[in-house]
This record gives structure tokens, sequence and C-alpha cells, in this order.
């Protein structure tokens, strides 16, 4: 949990969001493969509230744009998610890209394992998701849940986070429905393996991967894709396959 110093800090380190030009993105997960792509590839244009949990690399994501603001807090405290996003003036989109992918099958993985996985997986972007959806509401904004292959297909050997990318899946299809009246579009992009340290897993499980794997920047482009679509019409879904399956 931030302190009272660091949460002062972290809102008046907000306050310049009230007066910039440009359209607000949060995302979360930043300091990751795929987040830290995301925010590079939307530096310039657009205003960047990074969050993340190693100070380090919040510290380098700032270096990369004049309107990125790092915010470095621990998602899984949702108490304080309000406390730390819920003031911000305005949110155009909401990018939910915070994960965890450790790989368990169902006869290994503990109750504490599927909690964690779930929590951060699926609860975190839920809570966070109704945090800002006042400030979504009032942009009409865009929100963006990163799903995976696994959303829809499973293995014996990584069961429990396919069941957290399942139910964010069904998570993205409930807020698109709930939030149809306010014009607010929600979009899944769910890619296949991506070139990150999160698919270095240290486990006994086989592990089959693609000859090539996709590159973090090839995700970040396609979420620029989707948040830029044009007014008449809303991406719901995209999938992001290798150029040959494993």
């Amino acid at each position: 949990m931030n302190t009272a110093q660091e949460l002062l800090e972290i809102t008046d380190h907000l306050k310049e969001l009230a007066v910039t030009n440009r359209q607000v993105v949060v995302v979360t997960g930043a300091t990751g493969g795929i987040g830290r792509a995301i925010v590079e590839d939307l530096a310039h244009d657009y205003a960047i509230v990074a969050q993340g949990r190693d100070k380090p690399r919040l510290a380098q994501l700032a270096n990369l744009g004049q309107q990125i603001y790092p915010v470095q807090c621990d998602l899984t405290d949702t108490g304080a998610l309000a406390e730390t996003f819920g003031l911000l003036p305005k949110v155009d989109a909401l990018i939910n890209a915070a994960a965890i992918a450790p790989r368990y099958a169902f006869d290994d993985a503990t109750a504490e394992i599927w909690s964690d996985v779930m929590h951060l997986n699926v609860t975190v972007p839920s809570e966070l998701t109704r945090i800002l959806l006042p400030q979504l509401r009032a942009s009409t904004g865009t929100i963006v849940y990163l799903g995976s292959g696994a959303s829809r297909t499973t293995s014996p050997h990584n069961v429990v986070y396919a069941a957290s990318k399942h139910a964010l899946q069904a998570l993205a299809d409930g807020v698109r429905m709930r939030t149809e009246a306010d014009r607010i579009r929600v979009a899944t992009v769910a890619p296949g393996h991506v070139d990150t340290p999160m698919i270095e897993w240290d486990d006994n499980y086989p592990l089959v991967l693609p000859e090539t794997l996709i590159q973090p920047a090839t995700v970040a482009r396609t979420i620029r894709h989707v948040i830029e679509a044009p007014e008449d019409t809303q991406i719901t879904e995209v999938w992001v396959r290798p150029r040959a399956e494993a």
C-alpha cells in the first residue's frame, strides 16, 4: 500500500492531466514486455498514466515522452486502487495489460495459486474498470483487456492461467453489454506466444513454442488500432496469432 506521502505525490503529479490537450490512456503492467511496448507506441500522441511496481523501470519509461506519468503501486491491493486512480481528472482509454502467467496443471495448483492468479488477472481489471467508469463514461472512452490464445483454449499444464483468461473474456463481454448505453467501446486483444520474459517458465512441464514468436510491438500496434477505430464502429475482439502455429 502506498503511504500517505506517496499518494500525495502521485495526486500532485497527475493534476497536470486536467490541462493536457492530449487524450489520456491508463496502462497497467507498463513495465512488462507488452506494457512497455504499448507505452512506447502511444507516447508521442497520448498522455500515458503508466502503472508498474518496479520503480527503476518506471523511471526509464518517463524518458520515452514528455507526457508519461509513472504511477508506482501494487494492483493487488484493490482497496487502494480508488485512492490512486479514482482522482484522475480524465481517462480516454484503459488498457489492462498487467497479468501473471505461472504454468500449473490442476493437480499441482494450490488454492493459493488459484487465488493469486485470478485476483490479478480478473478481479483487478474488473475493479479498475469500475473505479474509472465515471471518467470513461464522460469521454465515451475505450477499454482494452489483454487476453491470450489461452482465452479460448487450454492445455493440461497451463490450466490456471487459461482459466483466468477465459474469465477475463467473460468480463470483457459483460462490461461491453453493461456499458453499451454509455457508448464505451470494449475490446479483447488476445495474442499468442509473445517474445517476453513471461514465457520463460522455470518448470518441468513440456514446452512447445512456435518457430517465430510475436513481438511486443506488434501487440502494441494492434491496441493502437483498437483505440483509434473510427467513431462508427468498435473492434470487440482481435486475435493476434503467430504466422506458424506451434
